[in-house]
This record gives C-alpha cells, sequence and structure tokens, in this order.
C-alpha cells in the first residue's frame, strides 16, 4: 500500500505530537496568567477570556493539528486491510530509530519563535524537508510515538504459505512474534503491518 503524499504528511506530523507541546508550553504568556486570562464566570460567553499564550493561532493550533494527526494515524493503522498469511521464521525486537526524530526537538529550543516570522518559517522549510526524506524512503510510518500505544518494531524473516521463499523486513504489531506461527499482513509502504487475528500455530 503506497501512502498519498497528504495522508503520508499527516502521518508525519502526528508523530511529532510532542514537540507541538514543547512549543506550546514555551508559548505560555506567565504575566496574563498572573493577570487572570477569564476575569469572571460568564466571559467566555462574552468573549473576554482568551488563552494565556503569546501566539494562540500558532501553538494551539499546532498542537490541535498534530493530536488529529495522532487520531488519525491510529484510524489508519485500525483499519488496514489485512491481506496474505505469512508464517514468521524469525523474530527479533528493535528499538525505534530516534536520531532524526529528535532533530526537530533539539532545533525546538534553539530558538522557534512563533513571533518571529523568519525563523519560523526556516524551521517549516526543514520540517517539510525531513518529511520529503522520510517519505521518499517509505519510513513515514515509522513512528516512535506508537510504542505508547502498544506497538512494537520488528526484525523477521518470514514466508508466504504458497511459496518456499524467505523474505526479510521490518514489521510493526502490537503483540510479541512468535517462530514458527502464522499471522495476517499488509503493506504500508516498506514496513509489515501484522495482526494476529488469524494465528495458527500448527499450520
Amino acid at each position: 500500500m503506497q501512502l498519498r503524499r497528504l495522508v503520508g504528511f499527516a502521518l508525519f506530523v502526528g508523530s511529532y505530537f510532542p514537540l507541538a507541546l514543547i512549543l506550546l508550553v514555551q508559548d505560555i504568556d506567565p504575566i496574563a496568567i498572573k493577570a487572570g486570562y477569564c476575569p469572571g464566570p460568564l466571559t467566555w460567553v462574552r468573549g473576554a477570556c482568551r488563552l494565556p499564550l503569546l501566539h494562540p493561532a500558532w501553538s494551539a493550533g499546532a498542537a490541535t493539528v498534530s493530536v488529529c494527526c495522532v487520531i488519525l494515524t491510529l484510524i489508519i493503522l485500525r483499519g488496514i486491510a489485512m491481506g496474505h498469511r505469512i508464517r514468521v521464521l524469525e523474530a527479533k525486537h528493535v528499538p525505534a530509530d530516534l536520531i532524526n526524530y529528535v532533530i526537530p526537538y533539539v532545533v525546538s529550543f534553539m530558538g522557534i519563535d512563533f513571533g518571529a516570522p523568519t525563523k519560523l518559517a526556516g524551521f517549516l522549510v526543514f520540517f517539510v524537508w525531513l518529511y520529503w526524506i522520510t517519505y521518499r524512503s517509505g519510513q513515514v510510518i515509522m513512528n516512535p510515538l506508537l510504542v505508547v500505544f502498544g506497538w512494537q518494531l520488528f526484525e523477521i524473516r518470514y514466508s508466504f504459505l504458497q511459496s518456499p521463499d524467505v523474505r526479510s523486513g521490518r514489521a510493526l504489531a502490537r503483540f510479541e512474534l512468535e517462530p514458527g506461527h502464522l499471522y495476517r499482513k499488509s503493506d504500508l509502504q516498506d514496513v509489515l503491518i501484522v495482526r494476529n487475528g488469524d494465528q495458527d500455530p500448527n499450520g
């Protein structure tokens, strides 16, 4: 299954939900909090309340969009139609590659300022370029945030039931993959999505 670019970008953005939270916290206006940003119980209705943020459209907007992208990621993973049955011959759990993932976090502490258009534009160019490299490499689904939702990454060797050929690849699953067991799999770019709904250890 080849992801469309827009969907792929949504998955990529969702993986950086923690970064959006960091930027949101960095954008909090302490003066507004001390002054009281909602002076009365009816001020929300009257429109007098405001978020205690220096740039609410950017910081709150980024957090909202990233949350929606996380939800979209989980919906896509849940809705993938499973295809062929495979027999797992070997399976090794591998930690997610965090090197490329943490680079934008480092940049976020080097002075991203929603009030500085040139710095913000530079970061957006960097972010889009990082997405494009990730998308073209077929790794856009490699989202370390999925660990929070129980997904694990495995290096596996497997074969189809109708073929003796042994293949290898990386697989995402929400359970431990056991050699000798049968599973159903689907492909999302270059990563296998594996489920045990049709598991048959005896073949």
